[in-house]
């Protein structure tokens, strides 16, 4: 399992967090993600056989927010 933080952009509200959480948890190969939204972040475990930095950055797009790998 690898384990990752990421920026997250566009989140005004605890319905943005729990909608990141509930669509990348639904992700195959995601074990656990937690979304913060009074540090705009987000940790997630994930298989990387399964999914990369890629997909999750465009999973979130998808639903409307902006995502980066911290750091």
């Amino acid at each position: 399992m690898k384990k990752e933080k990421y920026d997250i952009t566009g989140m005004s509200c605890s319905a943005c967090s729990s909608r990141i959480e509930k669509t990348l948890s639904k992700k195959d190969g995601v074990e656990e993600v937690s979304v913060n939204l009074l540090t705009n972040s987000m940790n997630i475990s994930y298989d990387e056989n399964i999914l990369n930095t890629d997909d999750i950055v465009a999973e979130v797009k998808e639903i409307g927010y902006g995502a980066n790998v911290h750091g």
